[in-house]
């Protein structure tokens, strides 16, 4: 092979410039691939991201929508178990109150019978023509105006009174007429009449035989009768012995103070203490005053009347609107081609979403149990009288009340030779002496009740105000110092205006006060004194027995209640109370001398307005009234300190157990159960601890009812227990329970 010809300086260089050209072209290459190369590779990290993201997302809505699904199906079963378990207790619950009110007709029919077959002269207060022609006979009968003829007829008014304020009260609202009603009012209003009159026929009878009742040390009448539902006493002034200071009607137990200007006249004063309240019924403030609401119905937006331009404008614009109809049908086909794209690409999504939307209406479908309503809170107006006037839902009458009255003594009968001779007033009228002491007709008004003294120098010793001491009734517990008020015939109303200097000896209970007037006085006391309850127990005796027990502000008091009655069992210790001390009576009954005996333990339907409490949802109290007196056969409930604490009132809160022993429970035996409109269930947390949870107790569900909740965790002995309790004595508990409202007023 012949050897490379040697290369000229020239051509070397030339040959080395193409060599760096090569290599300057190649880096210019792989510099422009490399700047491509970057972006793509960002690009690629991008999607990558976006794809995970949309995975995730997919996986959270199908998590999301499986969760819905199990949420929506335990709703589902939620739904079709409260509808059994509702339907079942309300079966429960019909078919004692429809025994219960079959009951109550039979009762209804044979006293309407009885009544009808009573052969002891009496009339029935509900005929007219009867009760017509009793009164009107009894207003003739003069004959009979002695004081013992009109107290035993005065027990048959009383009786006949009686009667009818329990047919008004028993009878239910749709057998009884408003037209009945208002006779039955008519009646008692002149039967109460007709023994005011008769009682000031026999006090006339024996002012005018007042020289020969005369006392022979005094020489005044001094005349006392007393029976179980009325005390008559009589004082009358023969002697005018300046002397004499103050006289005591002993069998009242009450003295009064004599002033020397009725020492010196012919007068005499009468007490009269009934057991019996006449005059407040007939006071606005004895009723509840609720707010009347006025709900406007909405009133129809009026249509602005269109001017002649809009009319022409729409006019011009209607044919124009026909010319687009056309345009718009052929936009409508679009959706129309794009779901035959969408087929040829894979099947119709819509057609795929549309079984599953019918499954979720089918979910719908399922029938609920149907919640009564929650009415809405009542609201009461403001007592807006004067200062002195008694607010009647505010305060109780206790005791009765008592007539204090000052009369004018008839002429007397005089001897003069053989003759007796008696100034002849006809006709026969008792006369009342009006009598206001100075103390108030020479103040201000303003300073009428406040007890000063009047200013020096006017004329104060003539009319001085009447010092009164009387010893508090001997049948009611007085667990605070008693007010007194006076009876204001014109105006109907109680006012506590003309008493001063008043002292209460609590040992002794002796009241003492001074009146600046005679009249018709009552003691007074606080309604709500005993609320808010400090703290209440249901517990078991044994099937159809239990007592409640409440510790309220002032007293305990415990309520035994067996079959269809119940009674008072303590306090024991107050001797006041010994009258009707186990006393068996029904619920309306117990309530009513537990009332007049000074123990008001029955929150009325506006004692929230004077009570601080908590208002709880009406609907869910009453339930568990209902279902705890079904249930307090085997069961014992009590107060729990979560209920008042709760912020919401839709949420009741109580203590339960099991109580198959007659014997007081342990700490450890309680649990706490709350219950609302649509849950009850027994809870984790105990009555000891810091913090309120709502968690389920361990072992345990949530139930639709109280009901179910206990059957399905008590035992055999309990159920048989439960499952026997009578109709009867289940009325009476929730009677009891719904009286006292002890899951609000504790």
């Amino acid at each position: 092979m012949p050897p490379k010809p040697k290369l000229s300086k020239a051509e070397k260089e030339k040959i080395k410039a193409e060599e760096d050209l090569r290599k300057a072209a190649e880096e210019d290459i792989v510099v422009e691939g490399s700047r491509h190369s970057k972006p793509d590779m960002f690009a690629n990290a991008e999607e990558e991201q976006k794809a995970k993201q949309e995975e995730e997302l997919k996986e959270k809505k199908k998590k999301e929508k499986e969760e819905e699904a199990e949420k929506k199906k335990r709703e589902n079963e939620e739904k079709k178990d409260r509808k059994v378990e509702m339907t079942q207790l309300n079966a429960i619950l019909s078919s004692n109150k429809e025994a219960l009110q079959n009951l109550h007709n039979e009762r209804r029919k044979q006293m309407k019978w009885n009544r009808y077959m009573r052969c002891d002269g009496s009339p029935d207060p509900t005929v007219q023509g009867e009760i017509n022609t009793y009164i009107n006979l009894r207003l003739e009968d003069t004959d009979h105006d002695d004081v013992e003829s009109v107290f035993k007829a005065s027990e048959l008014d009383t009786k006949l009174i009686d009667e009818l304020n329990f047919l008004l009260e028993d009878t239910p609202p749709e057998e009884i007429t408003e037209k009945e009603i208002h006779l039955y009012n008519e009646t008692k209003e002149e039967l109460q009449s007709l023994m005011k009159k008769k009682m000031d026929s026999a006090t006339l009878h024996l002012l005018q035989e007042a020289t020969d009742r005369a006392d022979p040390e005094t020489f005044n009448l001094q005349f006392e009768l007393k029976s179980p539902d009325v005390c008559l006493s009589i004082w009358g002034n023969l002697s005018k012995n300046p002397r004499i200071k103050s006289f005591e009607f002993g069998k009242q137990g009450l003295t009064f103070e004599i002033p020397r200007v009725l020492c010196l006249s012919d007068c005499a004063i009468r007490v009269l203490d009934p057991k019996y309240d006449h005059y407040s019924p007939t006071c606005k403030s004895y009723y509840p005053r609720r707010k009347i609401v006025h709900v406007e119905a909405p009133a129809e937006e009026a249509k602005p009347e269109e001017s002649e331009e809009n009319k022409e404008e729409k006019k011009d614009e209607e044919p124009e609107e026909k010319e687009k109809e056309p345009t718009t049908e052929g936009e409508q086909s679009k959706p129309d081609l794009m779901a035959a794209l969408a087929e040829l690409e894979g099947g119709p999504k819509e057609e795929e979403e549309e079984p599953e939307k019918k499954e979720e209406e089918k979910e719908e479908e399922i029938e609920e149990y149907e919640e009564p309503r929650t009415p809405e809170p009542l609201e009461y107006e403001d007592f807006e009288e004067e200062e002195d006037v008694v607010d009647l839902r505010a305060n109780d009458i206790v005791g009765g009340v008592f007539h204090f009255n000052l009369m004018s003594l008839p002429p007397q009968p005089k001897t003069m030779n053989k003759w007796i001779v008696t100034r002849l007033v006809d006709p026969p009228e008792l006369e009342y002496i009006e009598y206001v002491a100075d103390s108030v007709t020479q103040l201000p008004k303003e300073n009428q009740s406040s007890g000063n003294t009047p200013v020096q120098g006017e004329k104060r010793d003539e009319k001085p105000a009447i010092g009164i001491t009387m010893k508090l009734p001997g049948h009611v517990l007085f667990s605070e110092e008693p007010l007194i008020a006076r009876w204001d015939y014109k105006k109907k109303y109680w006012r506590q205006d003309g008493f001063t200097d008043m002292s209460y000896d609590e040992d002794n209970r002796i009241f003492s006060f001074k009146t600046a007037y005679f009249g018709t006085f009552a003691l007074l006391q606080d309604s709500h004194l005993n609320m808010p309850f400090q703290s209440w127990e249901l517990r078991p005796h044994r099937t159809n027995a239990c007592v409640l027990t409440i510790i309220a502000a002032i007293v305990e008091v415990e309520i035994e209640i067996k079959d269809a009655m119940c009674c008072l069992s303590k306090p024991d210790d107050r001797p006041e109370l010994d009258g009707i001390r186990n006393k068996w009576v029904t619920p309306k009954e117990l309530i009513k001398i537990m009332k007049e005996a000074g123990i008001n333990l029955f929150p009325a339907e506006d004692s929230s307005k004077y009570v601080s409490i908590q208002n709880k949802n009406s609907i869910v109290t009453n339930w568990m009234y209902e279902q705890m007196a079904l249930l307090s056969s085997a069961m014992a409930f009590s107060w729990s300190k979560w209920n008042s604490e709760m912020e919401t009132s839709d949420k009741v809160l109580f203590q339960g157990s099991e109580a198959l022993e007659d014997e007081p429970l342990l700490e450890e035996d309680w649990g706490i159960y709350l219950a609302t409109k649509k849950r009850t269930m027994k809870l984790k947390c105990t009555e000891f601890d810091e913090e309120f949870s709502e968690d389920y107790a361990e072992g345990t569900t949530f139930r639709s009812n109280l009901y179910h909740v206990v059957l399905n965790q008590c035992s055999e002995e309990a159920k048989e227990r439960i499952n026997n309790s009578s109709y009867q004595y289940v009325d009476c508990v929730e009677q009891i329970l719904k009286a006292t409202k002890i899951l609000t007023y504790s």
